[in-house]
């Protein structure tokens, strides 16, 4: 089960400002600034760059040319977050900060990018010397609080989220988000934490060091074969995965009995059953591959993955397919008793019974295992790359595919008719 939250940035850009500077001879940097601001508000970022490159070419002490390069840089790394290219975005905002090193903006913008990427590290260090340049910053607190939180660093995130609910009580998201995390501290606090080359796993005290030892076995192996399986796909370290008792689990997280383990950013999961007993090793092997799929799901596609796809994927590389589970798919389409793919791209699983959940994890899972058998997983693979450059669904299917949402339930359903 997959449960995430995503913080992207949102700033605004401040408008560029014309500028009278003498040049020796030939056009004026004057006039090479001015027609860059032309440029940059008509939107053609990419010509209002190469215009005001020449100009700090030749003013590289211009404040105000400056400033109007990097407000450029940062327009046209907005342009290219929104297609899904963090890289150049990034490669840009770092072009950014050589030219305004004591400008906190560009920091903050590299910052959200960095935590889309699962960057934790240079997220960290490019927000914190943004609050280093101007402290106060809300969103720059709230984004570096995030970043602590993926690094497992509860209490330093908490410190960020007070001052920014104390200064804008209105952010509701965040305050649950808080509270999310005081939860979390109050039951993780006295836990251990164990290092694997992939993983930082954190655990109650008296867990014994076999049943350690066989949660980083068991996750070192899903890091290279999901991994391979994605198309090559491997999430930088340290990729937290937090293990409790079966009641800790519940409190943590507040999840429904039924649920098994979950991803929210970090992998979560029991180690014992209700009764106590320490879950059977296929069974936290399953729960784990399951919640490691996700992971490779969020680094390949983005944010932007159905639920459809994300679930079907997790359910589909972490067991096989079942007698019991082919049975229960004709009898759901011969019934024409199942609703369409598109219906579950963000259906919200916490408000179905067992049993509809069930068979919305069994419908996602029928769906991508068709798309894997009859295409390849390379298909897959590239189909997360399309919706990463934030493609709508459906029109990644049809690139990838050739096939529409219509299409693809007509295949399913004829497939167990």
């Amino acid at each position: 089960m997959i449960r995430l939250a995503y913080i992207l940035f949102g700033g605004c850009l401040a408008l560029v400002s014309s500028v009278a500077i003498a040049a020796p001879g030939g056009l004026k940097t004057v006039d090479i600034n001015n027609a860059g601001a032309d440029a940059y508000n008509q939107g053609d970022y990419v010509r209002a760059i190469d215009l005001f490159e020449q100009a700090y070419d030749r003013e590289p002490n211009s404040p105000i040319i400056r400033r109007n390069l990097c407000n450029a840089y940062q327009a046209r790394a907005d342009q290219f977050a929104r297609s899904g290219d963090l890289k150049s975005a990034i490669r840009l905002l770092e072009n950014a900060t050589g030219v305004e090193p004591d400008n906190p903006s560009p920091r903050v913008q590299l910052g959200a990018y960095y935590l889309r990427l699962n960057d934790v590290d240079a997220a960290i260090r490019h927000l914190e010397q943004a609050i280093t340049i101007k402290p106060g910053d809300p969103d720059a607190h709230e984004l570096l609080g995030e970043a602590y939180y993926r690094d497992n660093d509860l209490s330093s995130a908490r410190a960020q989220w007070e001052y920014v609910l104390k200064v804008d009580p209105g952010r509701t998201a965040l305050a649950e988000r808080y509270e999310k995390a005081f939860r979390e501290e109050s039951v993780e606090t006295g836990f251990d934490r164990w290092r694997s080359r992939h993983f930082q796993v954190t655990y109650p005290p008296d867990v014994p060091a076999e049943v350690r030892g066989t949660v980083i076995q068991i996750l070192d192996r899903a890091y290279v074969e999901i991994g391979r399986e994605l198309g090559g796909v491997f999430p930088p370290p340290p990729i937290h995965a937090i293990f409790y008792y079966a009641g800790q689990f519940s409190e943590a997280t507040l999840q429904q009995s039924h649920v098994g383990a979950v991803y929210d950013g970090k992998i979560r999961a029991p180690l014992t059953l209700d009764n106590g007993q320490w879950i059977p090793e296929p069974e936290l092997r399953r729960r784990l591959t399951h919640e490691y799929v996700h992971v490779v799901v969020r680094q390949a596609g983005g944010p932007g993955v159905p639920w459809w796809i994300n679930e079907g994927l997790a359910e589909f590389l972490s067991r096989p397919t079942t007698s019991q589970d082919e049975a229960r798919l004709r009898q759901l389409f011969q019934a024409q008793n199942i609703p369409s793919l598109r219906e579950l791209e963000s259906v919200n699983i916490n408000t179905l019974s067992q049993e509809d959940s069930a068979l919305a994890y069994l419908h996602a899972r029928a769906a991508v295992e068709m798309l894997w058998n009859r295409f390849g997983r390379g298909r897959m693979a590239q189909l997360l790359q399309e919706i990463s450059r934030n493609k709508p669904v459906e029109q990644a299917l049809q690139e990838v595919y050739r096939r529409n949402y219509r299409i693809l339930d007509r295949d399913l359903a004829a497939q167990y008719q």
